[in-house]
């Protein structure tokens, strides 16, 4: 395993081949994660994963990069949130069992202090409960955008807090999206939904599969450049701080 020293601190360099379709770098327990699709050609893997290391280093440099860890969305007392036009506020109060309710925005998480994984399970909460909130909405959103473009069988839409895809679609029309993007511009999330849908078209990412995307959406670059750099701080306080770079063609 290869090694790298960025800022006084050494990164070593892990380079996988997945199944995946697509090419991706992440930053995990210290490590600088490239992987690659293994059924792609030799010189082409060994490009795409010298250009996504070449990114990383940078990002890192500029102190743009955050690891895994940042990811998994985390809520405090007294926290407000915005998620599809709704406002939600998170109030934290004692208990000996953990328990969530929604009083007309306002999101009531009893919290048992003593358990271990106290901040986990108050983020489980919180998550599901804001989900469940603007889930009609969201599908509403999808079965809009579908209907206007691609006219695809859509089996489900589930949202998932996901740290390394924004989004996914699976052969039989299931469209999963990120708990990020309920936070993000409509316009981003839109993107993501139409960039899904054209996976109902197209599976790989093939010329003609961006042809489909320009088509429903012009700018749809703008909105990829947007995610790129604002996406994972979607429910931080500071929005300008990060840069990670998801799976290469969002």
């Amino acid at each position: 395993m290869d090694s790298v020293v960025i800022n006084n601190r050494t990164y070593a360099i892990n380079r996988i081949l997945s199944r995946n379709r697509n090419a991706s770098a992440r930053l995990k327990d210290g490590a600088i994660v490239v992987s690659v699709p293994a059924r792609w050609p030799t010189k082409e893997r060994e490009e795409i994963g010298d250009d996504l290391l070449r990114r990383a280093i940078k990002s890192i440099e500029k102190g743009r990069w955050s690891p895994e860890s940042s990811r998994k969305s985390e809520f405090s007392h007294g926290q407000k949130v915005k998620a599809l036009g709704k406002q939600f506020e998170i109030v934290f109060v004692d208990g000996t069992k953990f328990g969530v309710r929604n009083d007309g925005g306002r999101i009531v998480v009893k919290v048992n202090d003593s358990h271990p994984d106290k901040q986990q399970k108050i983020s489980s909460l919180v998550r599901k409960n804001i989900t469940k909130a603007v889930m009609p909405e969201l599908v509403a959103r999808v079965s809009k955008i579908n209907q206007a473009h691609f006219q695809s069988e859509i089996r489900d839409v589930k949202v998932r807090d996901a740290i390394t895809r924004w989004g996914s679609c699976s052969r039989d029309g299931r469209i999963n999206l990120n708990f990020r993007l309920l936070f993000v511009p409509e316009d981003i999330l839109d993107y993501v939904i139409v960039h899904e849908l054209a996976h109902t078209k197209y599976r790989s990412h093939g010329k003609r599969f961006w042809e489909l995307v320009g088509r429903v959406m012009p700018d749809h670059k703008e909105k990829r450049r947007w995610l790129r750099r604002n996406g994972w701080s979607a429910l931080s306080e500071k929005q300008d701080s990060a840069d990670f770079m998801p799976e290469e063609p969002y």
